[in-house]
């Protein structure tokens, strides 16, 4: 399931949570994202071959690899400014320190927010709109 635009920033969605892919693809979808979907990480790698995206949304747990190795070769291909949010139950010191040192930009605990990740991510990729927007 993806939802390519290329009008619209893509985000790529990794998560072995089909019901979440698709909530989550579909509201972003409805608030002005492209998404490119993936079930195990390698797949969501593979799907990066010619595709751009703006932003990247994973989970911490998935079949063939952890959100930690995914965000460090994520970090490898798209560079550092890639913004990644990393999704997970967990959310002990030793998760959050180890997301931070593996790239990660934010973290969120499941079940997610979605009005906070759309708003998380709209200030990640346009700062001095969401800038202009507090100062409102």
């Amino acid at each position: 399931m993806s939802h390519t635009d290329f009008s619209k920033p893509t985000i790529l969605l990794v998560d072995d949570d089909v019901a979440l892919c698709t909530a989550v693809s579909e509201f972003l979808s409805q608030n002005g994202f492209a998404t490119v979907v993936a079930y195990q990480g390698s797949s969501g790698l593979q799907k990066l071959d010619g595709q751009p995206v703006a932003a990247a949304i994973i989970d911490l747990h998935l079949p063939d690899m952890t959100g930690l190795e995914l965000a460090e070769q994520l970090r490898g291909r798209l560079g550092e400014g890639l913004p990644i949010i990393v999704l997970s139950g967990d959310s002990s010191m030793d998760t959050l320190n180890s997301l931070a040192a593996a790239g990660a930009t934010y973290y969120f605990n499941k079940p997610v927010n979605r009005h906070w990740l759309l708003q998380q991510l709209q200030s990640l990729l346009h700062p001095n709109a969401a800038a202009a927007k507090s100062q409102d």
